[in-house]
């Protein structure tokens, strides 16, 4: 049973998008997406910046569509050879609005089933042994649910989620919602970039009530085993929460965030994009954390600093002050 998305979509297909001439193309199914750190062959493809680590990744892929920034010199001739290549202003945007029309174009009709607990299940979905699921549970198309699981009452599944076993979801939590991610359109209008990339979930986690866990954009955001979340937590897209981590009530996690194992985040921190935390660090209430830390740290404040550079911080304030007295 495999949980992800298969297209069957022929690039020419893209001459009913406004701008691409596909005269020139070559005869390329895309069967998926992949990012440009673990790029596939058959996939949609982008890239916003181009290096020779982005080819050397790139190099050994076939049959792909990969849009690339136009600000690109040059790119290896046999990237070109194996693959089509379109040059364009911002492959983001380019990326969304070539998958929203493969996902369109790919939307088949399947059905859902009503238990007894008025639960709705989709299709392709696997349940394992000695499960619990309360009433007024969603469940989508294409989930993996392990042994010993607890699912309680109001909580949505989306697609392609996977739950590890002995684990429990608690009420209204929404696991695999969309993420967001916005680009803007010539007229300024915004377009949301598809998240395809699922949820994958460990064993022995636990997330709290009226959570919400979003989908990656194209792999699985990750909760890793004995995770623990409190209520009113938000995960966003392409996170990897470490094994052992606990993040407290009202704690938000912006996308891309790595966080190492056995890390604590406090009540109502706020994590910036794209940033890491090593393992064992302790993130204190309310902190606003912009940048990266190392293992080890406690990190605190607005903009969060380590403790140390807090504390020297507001002992050169108060000197200052108390010279001015």
């Amino acid at each position: 049973m495999k949980f992800e998305h298969k297209f069957n979509f022929n690039i020419n297909k893209l001459k009913d998008i406004k701008g691409y001439d596909v005269r020139s193309y070559k005869d390329i199914v895309i069967m998926n997406v992949s990012t440009i750190n673990n790029p596939k062959n058959n996939t949609l493809i982008f890239s916003s910046i181009w290096n020779a680590e982005i080819e050397n990744n790139l190099i050994i892929i076939k049959d792909s569509l990969i849009l690339i920034t136009n600000r690109t010199k040059e790119i290896n001739e046999k990237i070109k050879k194996n693959n089509q290549c379109i040059f364009v202003d911002n492959p983001r945007k380019e990326y969304a609005i070539i998958l929203k029309s493969i996902l369109k174009n790919n939307n088949k009709k399947r059905k859902y089933k009503q238990l007894d607990c008025n639960c709705i299940i989709g299709e392709n979905v696997f349940i394992g042994k000695n499960v619990e699921i309360e009433p007024f549970v969603f469940i989508d198309h294409d989930v993996k649910i392990g042994d010993h699981c607890v699912i309680k009452s109001g909580v949505h599944i989306s697609s392609y989620v996977e739950i590890g076993n002995d684990t429990m979801i608690r009420e209204n939590s929404v696991i695999g919602g969309p993420g967001f991610g916005i680009e803007r359109a010539t007229d300024g209008i915004p377009i949301k970039i598809p998240h395809i990339g699922g949820v994958k979930i460990g064993e022995n986690v636990e997330v709290g009530a009226l959570n919400s866990i979003v989908s990656g954009t194209m792999e699985p955001t990750v909760l890793e085993d004995y995770v623990i979340t409190d209520d009113l937590v938000f995960i966003a897209h392409n996170c990897k929460i470490g094994k052992g981590t606990v993040v407290i009530a009202c704690a938000e996690v912006s996308g891309s965030t790595i966080i190492g194992e056995n890390s604590s985040i406090g009540p109502n921190a706020a994590l910036m994009q794209h940033i890491q935390l090593g393992k064992n660090c302790i993130v204190g209430l309310g902190a606003v954390v912009t940048k990266s830390f190392g293992d080890h740290e406690i990190i605190a404040g607005n903009p969060a600093d380590s403790m140390e550079n807090v504390k020297l911080i507001r002992k050169l304030l108060k000197k200052k002050i108390d010279n001015l007295k």
